[in-house]
């Protein structure tokens, strides 16, 4: 199936949310990155401002330097035909409800040796006629909480209304660090159609004089709003994007032609997707400091999508319990995994079986492992939440240890089996060669022959049950 545009949130006409959690899971549950960690792009803003449209230059992007490995220096000429992806359409109503991810998953290594997992996420448009302050809110607040870049699409200029519409779920954040540091990641404003370049230029050096500016303005409404966002970010920044072209802008027909596309524009449009998307640029998402790998944000997003589904914005503690909720479901998780991986060396992927005892005792040092694992990923203190992941790790792991048990009862049944059909041509060889004398009738040479016939038999059988377990799951781990 060709990547396109999948709906994880939809926004339904009573002003609450649903989560599609098959949706979700198709995304994240893939093998090839669950145990990435993730850099997650959002874009957000008022309606019809040309969000989805954004996201097909960020797409242009990703696919050159990440799929098809090809030099960036370039990667907006005509020939390689027009922008596609995320669907857009002209006109004065809403196009994008919910929230989308885009289905392909770009997978980049960073300088640091990361390797992460890049997702793209398109919102619906806030203030439109359709949609409440909660339903704006929601939306919103979900994107920040899941997203390690929120770019906030503006146009013209940054106003009072685009500092209220991040305001509003500044409170969110207060209690996710005790106030010791910012919440929430990077903020990115998107100035579009910026028309005095001779102002301020295009790019983001004239972005980050305009917010300066504007935070530090002496109007005491715009200051208050502007002294509240700056408290929830780690870290914000500005860029001045060009008119696009009046056929973009006001066609109806404009389906993604670059060359349609003013020539201003596609260059500063260039160095905007750059200074997000190289893999030096590239921000891994964090929660309270962690890195977070990909399952672990679908557990995050599950729990965030419980609390804010009820269609009024729910109280701050019960967000950070979702957020504390999420984290150790994936601790718990990843901890499984660290069993799983030293049981399937030591059990599995052996050729060697073990007594009852020795594999008991194997499962319990691997369990301590696995639970100390658990403890140190520990990041908020909330002792009833911990205790329950930990049970429920325990739990998983007493399931495990019985289907590794398994696996060694049947080593240990074949073994059995074919060292008894063993003795048993012992037996007839023997007595062939001696008329019923057994081995007092043969010389040394043929015992030791028949000794070494024996061994090497019981290690073809254990190499070949080995082989034969670790063929047994597929890819179930």
């Amino acid at each position: 199936m060709e990547p396109h545009s999948i709906q994880i949130i939809n926004s339904n006409s009573d002003n609450t949310i649903t989560l599609d959690d098959e949706a979700l899971r198709s995304i994240f549950a893939r093998d090839e990155i669950k145990d990435r960690y993730v850099s997650v792009i959002s874009v957000t803003g008022v309606f019809r401002q040309g969000k989805s449209f954004l996201l097909n230059f960020l797409l242009r992007y990703l696919r050159m330097k990440y799929v098809e490995k090809r030099d960036v220096l370039n990667w907006l000429t005509p020939e390689e035909g027009p922008l596609k992806g995320f669907e857009w359409s002209p006109g004065s109503k809403r196009h994008t409800t919910g929230i989308h991810m885009w289905s392909e998953i770009f997978l980049a290594n960073l300088p640091s040796g990361d390797e992460v997992a890049i997702i793209l996420i398109d919102t619906q448009g806030a203030f439109d006629t359709q949609a409440t302050m909660s339903d704006c809110a929601t939306i919103f607040a979900l994107s920040t909480l899941i997203s390690s870049v929120q770019i906030y699409n503006v146009m013209r200029s940054i106003k009072l209304y685009d500092l209220m519409h991040l305001q509003c779920f500044g409170d969110y954040g207060s209690l996710f660090t005790n106030g010791e540091s910012a919440p929430f990641q990077n903020l990115c404003f998107l100035v579009r159609d910026w028309a005095c370049p001779y102002e301020k230029q295009y790019g983001v050096d004239g972005g980050l004089t305009l917010l300066k500016e504007v935070f530090q303005s002496s109007t005491p409404e715009i200051k208050e709003q502007a002294d509240s966002i700056k408290k929830i970010f780690d870290k914000m920044s500005c860029f001045l994007l060009p008119y696009p072209g009046r056929v973009v802008d006001a066609s109806n027909t404009f389906g993604g032609d670059l060359r349609e596309i003013d020539n201003e524009f596609k260059k500063h449009v260039q160095e905007f997707v750059t200074m997000i998307l190289a893999p030096q640029h590239l921000i891994v998402k964090t929660v309270n400091g962690e890195k977070v790998k990909a399952e672990s944000l679908m557990f995050y997003i599950q729990e965030y999508s419980k609390v804010l589904k009820g269609g009024t914005l729910p109280k701050v503690e019960t967000v950070f319990k979702a957020t504390v909720e999420a984290h150790y479901r994936g601790a718990s998780a990843q901890a499984l995994k660290v069993y799983k991986k030293n049981m399937n060396a030591e059990c599995r992927y052996s050729r060697k079986c073990f007594t009852p005892i020795e594999l008991y005792k194997k499962h319990t040092t691997n369990k301590v492992k696995s639970v100390d694992y658990y403890n140190k990923l520990k990041k908020f203190t909330d002792l009833e939440v911990h205790d329950k992941y930990l049970v429920q790790l325990k739990d998983c792991m007493d399931v495990e240890f019985k289907w590794y048990k398994e696996i060694n009862d049947d080593k240990l049944r074949e073994v059995e089996e074919r060292k008894k059909r063993m003795e048993q041509q012992i037996r007839l060889t023997t007595g062939r060669a001696g008329g019923g004398g057994g081995l007092r009738t043969l010389g040394t040479a043929e015992k030791v022959g028949l000794a070494a016939s024996v061994v090497g038999g019981v290690a073809v059988l254990a190499l070949g049950v080995s082989k034969f377990f670790n063929n047994s799951r597929g890819n179930s781990d």
